[in-house]
């Protein structure tokens, strides 16, 4: 069964397996799941996803904070993982392709309070990252938030061109460190 605080084992496996796609040796520390989710007013997300949800330690502290009416979209290309995520969180919606979160979450407008991501945007070719980011931004419903770490702050230009504010923070209780991008529609 899936461990969602860590899934370590699997994690390392699908890393040597395809290190450009799962993006790094070792999956999310709680102290960067958390600072991914504590920043934001959960009593007005209904509607949530999250990109690269891998072996789920973030997944779960997202649904953790969720109201129990939203809808929540994950999304997990690397097949295992996806049908691990599947099981354990079998309230909500898992989905392949991060690429066609409207298509794939059956909305035809903006309408997505918070996105999250795990996405090793830096493995990705340049239009791949912008493809993925514009169909985020499209997702968000005005004033909605995307937030994404990262390793580096190599996506920060990217972000700025895209979204109205974006602030980065610092989280060093994770291996390897990461940068937490809040990105505003």
């Amino acid at each position: 069964m899936l461990r969602v605080d860590g899934g370590t084992p699997l994690f390392i496996q699908k890393f040597f397996q395809s290190p450009k796609q799962v993006g790094s040796l070792f999956p999310s520390s709680l102290s960067l799941a958390k600072k991914m989710t504590t920043q934001l007013c959960w009593d007005h997300i209904d509607i949530a996803a999250e990109l690269g949800a891998g072996t789920g330690v973030i997944t779960k502290e997202i649904v953790r904070n969720l109201k129990p009416d939203s809808e929540f979209y994950i999304f997990e290309k690397e097949e295992e993982m996806r049908k691990k995520l599947t099981l354990h969180f079998n309230k909500h919606t898992v989905c392949e392709d991060a690429r066609h979160i409207l298509i794939s979450s059956g909305k035809e407008e903006a309408t997505m309070d918070a996105i999250f991501s795990g996405l090793p945007f830096a493995n990705f070719t340049r239009n791949l990252q912008r493809e993925i980011v514009e169909e985020v931004y499209r997702a968000l419903r005005p004033g909605g938030v995307f937030v994404a770490f990262q390793y580096s702050t190599q996506m920060k230009r990217t972000f700025q061109e895209v979204f109205r504010t974006v602030e980065i923070a610092f989280v060093p209780k994770n291996f390897p460190p990461a940068f937490v991008y809040t990105c505003e529609k």
